[in-house]
């Protein structure tokens, strides 16, 4: 919400060289006020909080291990890491208040092996992705500073140096002389007497000539109004609050983003023992064709058909294990930690660790609304326009100034006032009133002001509608996902029932061997597929959990964001 100050109107004074040295000791203290206000004010910046708060604080097992985040800004808590992961020594996590501004990378010690709740922790602690966001908060909270700043009018000094004054003609001596020539008395002493006031005069007016002053003095201020500076602060309040919400929007997409990379290296994870099942059994499979093939009962060409399927196991594995890496990498950016550093990640069950107890049926349409921050962003945007509506009306009001003026040095009349006006303090305050008469102009900004209210009232409509639509849209996932899931379940489960079939058979020599490693290849390929379908299963429970905003509730701390 902008200000605009116009120039309001002020007087001159004049002073003497007395007055000058006054003024240049003024000037002084005025020059150290101002060093001093400075020095205060950089020990001030100091103090405050860095880029690198997260307005987060961590809790591991009810108990906090980290300094908590000041009271007027947004919070966030990690839940507690399971007991078989916790460290014996429990190090508290790092501060993040005045001091985490010196937070570096990898200054957060990891409990190892690490859960998804110690890389929660970590990753609300010192996680890069939240910097600029967070800085985006200390940059509206300034602006606050600002706004309230205009509550003090400006006072502005100008000053006006004369090379050169005209002078004053001395018609008081030019009197003085004529009336000494034409009222001669044949008094000596009188004639004396006058002669001595008409010389009198002439030295008054000289004097008066070589006194005046070369410079004036103007003191005024812009134009002020308290209301606009009131609305002004308001304003600059609900910006803050957006950008609190906009920090903890990053914080949630990222906490995703951390939850989908877990979700993909406990896949991985399980896909690398896969490939060491279809390992062992080409290995087994390459004995008995050699074997068979030195029994003279097989041919060389199934040697060679058994080996590639060795070395396709060992590609697959590796390509996984490559995989992981690249994942592992990604999560030690999600959660701030050097890529040298070497994090041991605990994969034991990950789908649980990341969707822990969610029920997608106890989600409902208020939950949502009260969890979308979007929504909740709309609704201080709302609040900021109808702020500019108020002011839109504000702007008929007059604005006013004020200012102190005296004569002026090249004021010929000067000796006309009753007071001395030759140095400071005698100047004489003035009140300006500004009566701009644009009504034509503000009625139509008045008009204008309504139509982007009503605007705001129906995008935050398809707002609303469009996270009911992707809740369902992400329900419908959900639900054909577990269809999926359900259907890979039973393909493993024939599959197991075949191969079983197959070592039946081949016990009562009735298959060849060949038929258990086919039976037993198609089940693991049938487990691989079941992998892949509870992936995607898990990941469209995170993003129904996402969109319904569990994990605000589990570890972001929105109680404190608000700054009324």
């Amino acid at each position: 919400m902008a200000r605009h100050l116009t120039s309001g109107q002020g007087g001159r004074a004049s002073g003497g060289d007395v007055v000058a040295r006054a003024a240049g000791g003024v000037s002084a203290r005025l020059a150290k006020t101002a060093v001093f206000l400075l020095a205060a004010a950089l020990m001030a910046a100091q103090a405050m909080a860095g880029p690198a708060d997260r307005y987060t604080k961590d809790k591991v097992n009810g108990t906090a291990v980290s300094a908590p985040a000041p009271a007027s800004t947004p919070a966030a808590s990690a839940p507690a890491a399971a007991p078989a992961t916790k460290a014996v020594d429990d190090e508290p996590a790092p501060s993040f208040s005045k001091a985490s501004s010196q937070l570096a990378l990898g200054t957060t010690a990891i409990r190892s092996p690490a859960d998804f709740q110690e890389c929660v922790r970590v990753a609300l602690a010192q996680s890069p992705m939240l910097t600029k966001s967070s800085i985006e908060i200390e940059s509206k909270r300034l602006d606050v500073g600002d706004a309230y700043s205009q509550y003090i009018p400006t006072i502005i000094m100008s000053t006006t140096f004369y090379l050169r004054l005209p002078e004053y003609k001395n018609t008081v001596a030019s009197s003085a002389y004529q009336s000494v020539f034409n009222n001669a008395s044949s008094d000596p002493t009188q004639n004396l007497s006058n002669s001595i006031s008409a010389a009198n005069a002439v030295y008054a007016g000289n004097s008066n000539n070589r006194n005046r002053k070369t410079y004036d003095l103007n003191f005024n201020t812009g134009a002020w109004n308290p209301l606009l500076t009131a609305f002004d602060v308001q304003a600059k309040k609900e910006l803050v609050n957006i950008a609190v919400l906009s920090h903890l929007k990053v914080i949630d997409q990222g906490l995703r983003r951390l939850a989908t990379t877990f979700l993909q290296l406990g896949m991985t994870e399980t896909m690398i023992k896969l490939a060491k099942e279809k390992e062992e059994l080409a290995q087994k499979n390459l004995e008995y064709s050699k074997t068979k093939t030195g029994l003279g009962q097989g041919a060389q060409l199934d040697v060679r058909i058994a080996e590639t399927r060795v070395n396709m196991a060992k590609t697959e594995g590796e390509k996984m294990r490559t995989t992981k890496a690249v994942l592992l990498d990604e999560l030690k950016f999600i959660m701030g930690v050097p890529f040298v550093q070497k994090v041991d990640v605990n994969l034991a069950e990950a789908s649980r660790q990341v969707l822990d107890d969610f029920n997608p049926a106890n989600v409902s349409d208020e939950s949502l609304r009260k969890h979308s921050f979007s929504l909740r962003i709309h609704e201080y945007e709302k609040s900021l326009q109808r702020k500019n509506i108020a002011l839109s009306y504000i702007h008929f009001l007059p604005t006013f100034s004020f200012g102190f003026t005296s004569i002026s040095t090249l004021n010929s009349s000067s000796n006309a006032y009753k007071d001395d006006t030759s140095s400071l303090p005698f100047m004489y305050p003035n009140l300006t009133l500004n009566f701009p008469f644009d009504w034509w102009t503000k009625g139509r900004d008045v008009s204008r002001q309504y139509k982007k209210m009503a605007q705001l009232s129906v995008e935050g409509r398809n707002i609303e509608f469009t996270l009911m639509n992707e809740f369902q849209q992400a329900l419908a996932k959900l639900r054909s996902a577990n269809s999926d899931v359900k259907f890979a379940e039973s393909s493993v489960e024939l599959q197991k029932l075949t191969t079983q079939q197959a070592q039946f058979r081949f016990d009562s020599g009735q298959a060849e061997y060949d038929a258990i490693v086919k039976a037993m290849a198609d089940y693991l390929d049938s487990r691989q597929t079941l992998l892949l379908k509870q992936y995607d299963r898990d990941v469209a429970m995170l993003a129904v959990r996402g969109i319904a905003g569990d994990f605000q509730d589990r570890y972001i701390n929105v109680s404190v964001m608000e700054n009324n």
